[in-house]
């Protein structure tokens, strides 16, 4: 749980300097028939290929869009990407342009019909992330493309606006957004059981619910997505109008880590429910952080009970 920053002096940027200037050339093999893609070629574009990967075109081909207003810190900000995607810092681009462009070369793949992977990961928590979505995307992008493509196209937005620091609250928000979508897709992607005759079920009388988070995470489990359906299933059966999310933690680490991990908590439900039908001008989301603990424990003690996002419906 524990935040680390990174700060190189200057002889070590520019040991980077060189090292990049063969990353960007492979890179620039590698996309070549898409170097120096503009808006206008991305939206000029006619898609073809799959269902999929003309869904990745329109979700790139956004990204591409939202990342194209100017950034006056061209002259401050610094590349930091360790896998060498980007690479260099390039005087005469923005980190915003820089953006723009990957984006755009992506979405004109994508409209090619060309196979468009997911990023590589930066670190052993988005290596597991990947994993997850490349399995998700080979069980569920034939039946559920727009899904599959929303998923890995906010997974992708997580990774490159990581690689450049003015960007980190684009990339929470894309990463926010990616544990959404993954666990819809993953849910969508389950083998669906054999149908069975029930009797019919009356809507249950709860009108709350709560969905738990594993230890540091804000990411929902197929089973926590479950939860959520029911959140949707009975608010249309009783007529609630109004939906409160308040996302808690426990009280292992510090304070001020867990009211914003309580936020993210909150807000990844937020996403989960709109995805599913809900308004989000209805939903009213906060987070307490280790205030409000559901098992009442010592400072410094991880509960699995206390890790949680609470749902009320209201009227």
């Amino acid at each position: 749980m524990q935040q680390t920053s990174d700060h190189r002096d200057f002889p070590s940027r520019r040991m980077r300097f060189a090292a990049g200037l063969f990353a960007v050339a492979a890179f620039g093999l590698m996309l070549a028939g898409c170097a120096g893609t503009s808006l206008d070629d991305v939206d000029n574009a006619q898609p073809t290929g799959s269902a999929f990967s003309q869904a990745l075109y329109k979700d790139y081909a956004a990204l591409a869009h939202g990342f194209s207003a100017d950034d006056n810190s061209r002259y401050n900000d610094f590349w930091a990407d360790p896998l060498g995607y980007m690479g260099l810092y390039f005087w005469q681009s923005s980190p915003n342009d820089m953006l723009r462009k990957a984006f755009a070369d992506k979405a004109l793949l994508a409209a090619q019909g060309g196979d468009v992977a997911p990023e590589p990961a930066r670190d052993a928590t988005s290596q597991a992330y990947r994993a997850r979505l490349v399995q998700a995307i080979a069980a569920g992008s034939d039946r559920f493309p727009d899904d599959a493509a929303r998923a890995q196209s906010n997974y992708d937005c997580w990774m490159l606006a990581a690689a450049v620091p003015s960007q980190a609250a684009a990339s929470s928000q894309c990463q926010t957004a990616f544990n959404g979508s993954l666990a819809q897709l993953e849910a969508e992607s389950r083998p669906v059981a054999p149908v069975t005759t029930v009797a019919p079920v009356a809507p249950p009388a709860t009108t709350d619910f709560t969905v738990y988070f594993d230890f540091d995470s804000w990411s929902l489990s197929a089973e926590q997505l479950a939860v959520l359906q029911k959140v949707i299933d009975t608010a249309r059966a009783g007529g609630q109008t109004r939906i409160t999310v308040v996302g808690h933690t426990d009280t292992s680490g510090p304070a001020a880590y867990n009211q914003k991990l309580s936020v993210r908590r909150a807000n990844v439900v937020v996403e989960a429910l709109v995805d599913m039908g809900a308004r989000r001008d209805a939903i009213h989301a906060s987070g307490v952080g280790e205030n409000d603990l559901a098992v009442q424990t010592p400072d410094g003690v991880r509960e699995a009970k206390n890790r949680r996002a609470v749902i009320d419906l209201l009227p």
